[in-house]
């Protein structure tokens, strides 16, 4: 009988927990089930949570920061007077709003529960103890750098992407045996082979000039905006810009244009097709700090550099990719014309870096683990073997000498 996978992830944001389901659907080992949070989460608390999220996310990043991340929100557990960890009562009022949650944790009994954000850890250990459910519960998180409130010590391991991330969880009291290093699990790249002179010609481009790909990541528009003003100081540059169907930008540079005599090499793309024909064409990409993407363009060898960063979460991961030499820093006018310079002159170089750190799509990584815990073996050995050239934390140099500018004393709060 095949064991029962129960994948839990936010709807939004999550590409590696759908790329998980599609390869072990076809792996055909297990039963694979994956419920988004709009499944039971309250429609008007989470439309709510989302609303906020993007209206603090590029606007107000000191209340994004404060309010939606709590970096400190650790899940601590009551005690009694003896010390003894107080259990969670079955018919507590305050869990009644997750009845939902309840119901499909009861329902699937999954004999493992994969979780993508803090929240459906924190839901699932809940009803794993009230309803005395016998699966395993693991975290799966595909950021390059721990966010403290994904920590909890009732769950039975974490997936990771990064060492660092590791490190900083067993700082925080994990057992190491139990945090598996994987490579970002991704979507399967297309089986139809992509002509780059054809998509070329789809997006009008009649001459020879390399491709610089804009992404601005999960919300707003500003950010990308004004890094688009910037990047058409390079004449010599092709400019794609995906709006992810954002109308906004591409008619506000039309309006700022038609102040300006010179002619641009601009293309819009909503990116419905999905990103694996951008990155054909692309020769630099510019980018938000979003994991998924930065991997994936890692992966296929192409110099990425990063827009400013305006919460802690893209703020970590912004740093651990610059230190660790994998993307350049594009948070200022000064910085992204030397890191430009940099993608034009060191491109074989950070080809053949990409070449040894980034190789493998995780998704089979974590397949091969579960299927080891479902043995009872330890997977660590075997994914050490795998990643036994992936850079380690205490070896990180940095790669870019430090540029004198204004400081600040919290960055990631910069308008």
């Amino acid at each position: 009988m095949k064991k029962t996978v129960l994948i839990l992830y936010s709807q939004r944001y999550d590409t590696s927990a759908l790329a998980i389901k599609e390869y072990l659907d076809e792996q055909g080992r297990y039963d694979v089930i994956a419920v988004p949070d709009t499944a039971y989460d309250n429609f008007m608390a989470i439309k709510t949570y989302h609303a906020l999220y993007k209206f603090t996310y590029r606007n107000f990043p000191f209340f994004n920061n404060l309010l939606i991340n709590l970096p400190s929100a650790e899940a601590v557990r009551k005690k009694d007077s003896d010390g003894n960890i107080v259990p969670f009562k079955p018919n507590s009022e305050t869990y009644q709003r997750w009845r939902k949650f309840d119901n499909i944790s009861m329902r699937f009994d999954a004999d493992y529960v994969i979780c993508t954000t803090q929240y459906a850890i924190r839901k699932s250990v809940i009803a794993r103890e009230k309803y005395i459910l016998s699966g395993k519960i693991y975290a799966l998180m595909t950021d390059f750098a721990l966010q403290d409130n994904f920590v909890n010590h009732d769950i039975d391991g974490y997936f990771v992407v990064t060492n660092k991330t590791k490190h900083s969880l067993v700082a925080k009291g994990v057992d190491e045996n139990k945090v598996y290093v994987i490579n970002m699990p991704l979507a399967p790249r297309s089986a139809l082979e992509i002509d780059k002179e054809q998509i070329r010609k789809e997006f009008n481009i009649r001459n020879d000039h390399p491709v610089v790909t804009l992404i601005g990541g999960r919300f707003g528009s500003k950010y990308l905006f004004d890094t688009l003003l910037r990047v058409c100081q390079y004449d010599d540059c092709n400019i794609a810009v995906v709006t992810g169907g954002n109308k906004f930008i591409k008619s506000k540079f039309e309006k700022w244009s038609k102040k300006h005599e010179s002619s641009y090499n601009v293309y819009f793309d909503d990116g419905a097709d999905g990103l694996e024909r951008i990155y054909a064409v692309t020769d630099y990409l510019i980018t938000s700090p979003t994991c998924a993407i930065c991997y994936e363009a890692m992966l296929r060898k192409i110099p990425v550099v990063l827009m400013d960063s305006v919460n802690n979460v893209e703020t970590k991961n912004s740093r651990y990719l610059v230190s660790c030499g994998f993307a350049y820093s594009g948070i200022s006018r000064e910085r992204l014309d030397i890191s430009i310079e940099k993608c034009r002159n060191e491109r074989d170089a950070l080809a053949n870096f990409c070449e040894k750190h980034f190789k493998d799509n995780g998704c089979e990584q974590f397949a091969r683990s579960l299927d080891m815990i479902d043995e009872g073996v330890d997977p660590n050995e075997y994914l050490l073997q795998k990643n036994e050239e992936v850079v380690k934390v205490d070896e990180i140099i940095k790669t870019e000498e430090p540029i004198k500018e204004k400081k600040h004393k919290r960055r990631f709060f910069r308008k």
